[in-house]
């Protein structure tokens, strides 16, 4: 079945615990908060704690973390984090990681605090590292690791966390080099805003390299992330596109728009429906008019249930 995530982000502490409300309340899956440096975000992994007290029934995570510098999160103190949100969660919680954007502006925002970005090839290494270490020590024995992050001489982990033998661990990926991290190391894939037919495309890809790595292929959950634009009726949701459009200066002709979720009930039932045939397991939606709890509300009552159905 279609599982239905939230995206949530911001700096508006009590807009946001009505919008978790909300989300659980309404039947929604999952419901995850970024971790970054952006300005326009809080500290992601303390903000996990408050949504995992605060919540009862949905998974919780990162949208995505990172584990490509020490100075960002150290396997160790990221296997420490994981675990004590899984606890506070009572086993709730997917460990989503990035792999970091390759662009000027990302380089150029960790750069300005002081923090290395490295090359993409290298954060793959070092995402694959950080995982490798995570997961020995969430087993408890004492790890022997010299790699880059350092040399772990008899470095034990503790408390293990609720989920045994940990965490699912979530890759976003979009290149190659990527998806053969997912098919080796990852529980879950995650992409972020291509059409159904790109996602389709990677999916044969990632398919294939999982076959491979001699896995089973349906064990690994297939997410996107899109964003929904979602009216009342049709003449409603053009000036909703509209507005979305012009806050994030695009026209409609975008690459944006096509991976939308856009337009009345039956028309975003459609477009997800159209990812899910591309092989979603798990969709991860950022409502335009958040933090508003408008077309959370509507695509709950309107478009779930048909999901639901299928």
């Amino acid at each position: 079945m279609l599982t239905l995530g939230v995206q949530t982000w911001g700096t508006d502490v009590a807009a946001l615990r009505r919008y978790w409300a909300a989300a659980e309340a309404l039947g929604y899956d999952r419901v995850v908060y970024g971790d970054g440096l952006w300005p326009w975000t809080c500290d992601g992994w303390t903000m996990l704690g408050a949504l995992a007290a605060q919540t009862r029934r949905v998974r919780i995570g990162p949208a995505v973390t990172y584990a490509v510098d020490p100075s960002s999160h150290h396997p160790s103190w990221l296997a420490k984090r994981a675990t004590t949100v899984d606890h506070l969660s009572n086993g709730r919680l997917d460990l989503r990681l990035g792999i970091g954007a390759n662009d000027a502006a990302t380089r150029d925002l960790w750069q300005s605090h002081g923090v290395p970005y490295p090359s993409r090839a290298e954060r793959l290494d070092r995402l694959a590292e950080a995982v490798e270490v995570m997961r020995a020590l969430w087993q408890g024995e004492p790890v022997e690791r010299h790699g880059r992050f350092g040399h772990l001489v008899g470095a034990v982990g503790g408390p293990p966390p609720v989920q045994r033998p940990g965490p699912p661990v979530w890759i976003a990926a979009m290149s190659e080099p990527a998806l053969t991290l997912v098919a080796r190391l990852a529980d879950g894939w995650e992409a972020s805003y291509l059409s159904p037919a790109e996602f389709a495309r990677r999916w044969r890809k990632l398919r294939g390299l999982l076959e491979a790595e001699h896995r089973d292929s349906e064990s690994v959950r297939r997410s996107i992330e899109v964003d929904v634009v979602l009216g009342q009726s049709v003449a409603d949701a053009t000036l909703a596109l509209g507005r979305f459009c012009a806050a994030r200066g695009i026209d409609e002709h975008h690459r944006l728009v096509a991976t939308l979720l856009a337009g009345d009930a039956r028309a975003v039932q459609q477009a997800a429906t159209a990812y899910e045939s591309a092989g979603a397991t798990d969709l991860l939606l950022g409502f335009a008019d958040f933090p508003d709890t408008g077309m959370l509300e509507a695509f709950a009552a309107a478009v779930t249930p048909v999901l639901r159905a299928r």
